[in-house]
């Protein structure tokens, strides 16, 4: 079945607007990949006693922590910081 036909059955079966169900679809698939950043995040920043990739940084460089393997996670950390700051915009956009 193609996923239009797919999205107006469900939207004919729950009795929401095809239009409705594509933006809580979208909105629900990007709220479930903002948790999924954060809690990486989450990971990251907990490992290192850290707040965000500018404290990762910095201990970095003040030598708190070794440089391998915190640099690589330094670079994976300002990925998902991107990533999440991304998502946010999306989900904002989104609602106006």
């Amino acid at each position: 079945m193609a996923e239009t036909e797919f999205v107006d059955r469900v939207s004919r079966a729950l009795g929401v607007s095809r239009d409705e169900l594509v933006k809580r679809g979208i909105e629900e698939f990007l709220q479930a990949q903002l948790r999924a950043c954060l809690a990486e995040i989450r990971e990251l920043e907990v490992r290192y006693g850290v707040k965000g990739s500018g404290g990762l940084e910095e201990k970095i460089r003040e030598g708190v922590v070794d440089e391998h393997p915190a640099w690589e996670d330094l670079i994976v950390l300002e990925n998902l910081e991107e990533r999440a700051g991304k998502i946010r915009r999306e989900l904002n956009a989104l609602k106006t």
